[in-house]
């Protein structure tokens, strides 16, 4: 990293847009551990204080982490989930530039205990997958379809295949649109195994049903996104009103677990 040359804005400003430069660029890889406050304000000329300011600004925006007794490390690249078109997990990958893969954990059959596919559906097709982006789990999928209808999954490399690409080319599905909700959940053992992460570890769990273009359920998705490794982003438009006061409030009540 050069040093700071002189400029309008503030010194920690500096300090932090030059080491936010070298993680995008590449300069400091993911994991690469930063120099300790005491050395940045020696380098910078800076007193401590003034170099603190910097890192915890690195440290608000995710680019970096304070480990207790470690230091401060570049943290990996999050991948962004793009809340705005139902993509399929391969998708998602490719559109960041990386290398999809998956590594098969279970495909059975399942009661149909939570009745949303209707009460004829007794069976589901159960997938549970570890996705991986470049190698590395990013994500444990478990998809429920109803069975027999989709039977013919469990002849299939379930490993490799992209199951909405599947469902519409092999079964021919039409996808419409998916309803999701996403929590943020602590993984269990058996999870957190999976994942590479530490029990306890924080993660974004977004469960839902994708339907076809009739309204009917094909999918029910439980997703558990490793939240070191991803961010959601989502688009908002604001509803247009002709006037003024013209507005009729929309109270919304939200159910509450006893």
């Amino acid at each position: 990293m050069a040093g700071v040359k002189g400029s309008q804005r503030s010194l920690h400003e500096r300090i932090y847009l030059e080491i936010k430069a070298d993680i995008e660029q590449g300069a400091l890889a993911a994991d690469t551990q930063l120099p300790t406050e005491l050395e940045l304000a020696q380098k910078y000329s800076v007193s401590r204080g003034t170099a603190r300011q910097a890192i915890t600004r690195l440290v608000n925006e995710g680019l970096v982490e304070r480990m207790a007794g470690r230091g401060t490390f570049v943290t990996p690249r999050r991948l962004n989930y793009t809340a705005h078109e139902l993509l399929g997990f391969s998708q998602q990958i490719r559109d960041a530039g990386l290398t999809p893969s998956s590594e098969l954990v279970d495909l059975g059959l399942v009661g149909n205990t939570n009745g949303e596919f209707g009460p004829r559906v007794e069976r589901l097709v159960r997938v549970e997958r570890v996705r991986k982006a470049n190698g590395e789990p990013v994500a444990l999928e478990e998809l429920f379809l109803p069975w027999p209808r989709f039977a013919g999954l469990r002849d299939m490399d379930v490993e490799e295949i992209a199951i909405y690409d599947t469902l519409e080319t092999v079964f021919g599905v039409r996808l419409g649109s998916g309803e999701f909700t996403i929590d943020l959940v602590e993984l269990d053992d058996r999870r957190a195994g999976l994942l590479m992460e530490r029990a306890g570890a924080a993660a974004f769990l977004m469960h839902g049903v994708v339907s076809d273009d009739n309204a009917q359920p094909i999918v029910r998705v439980r997703c558990y996104y490793r939240r070191s490794r991803y961010s959601f982003q989502f688009t908002v438009r604001r509803e247009q009103h002709d006037a003024p006061g013209s507005m009729t409030p929309r109270p919304v009540m939200t159910g509450v677990d006893s």
